[in-house]
């Protein structure tokens, strides 16, 4: 007969109320449904560049095509098309934040 390990600790046992409920969702949309969502807003993209270079640019999204997006510069009105499948990470702000002037005014002096 197998010895059974001996385990000395008394269970504990959680009422359900202490626990609380667990939930788990799971968003089902694809990444060009979700960059959609964020459509006119002022976003942040981060890009892998080879192995372990990031480059990151800003701007309004202003498009989303199936391997691509178009943001706009609100200080140049340039836009500039980006490849979806190097974006590792977007940051979209709510509407209206940045304000354009101040974001324009602030990137004169960043460069």
């Amino acid at each position: 007969m197998p010895a059974q390990p001996s385990n000395n600790m008394p269970e504990v046992m959680l009422p359900i109320s202490q626990m609380g409920e667990i939930t788990a969702e799971v968003d089902t949309k694809s990444l060009q449904e979700t960059l959609c969502d964020a459509m006119g807003r002022f976003v942040v993209c981060k890009f892998l560049i080879g192995t372990g270079e990031t480059v990151s640019v800003k701007g309004y999204l202003r498009s989303v095509g199936s391997s691509f997006f178009v943001l706009l510069d609100p200080c140049t009105n340039a836009e500039t098309t980006c490849d979806l499948y190097s974006l590792k990470f977007i940051t979209a702000y709510p509407e209206g934040v940045p304000e354009c002037q101040m974001y324009c005014n602030q990137r004169l002096y960043d460069l």
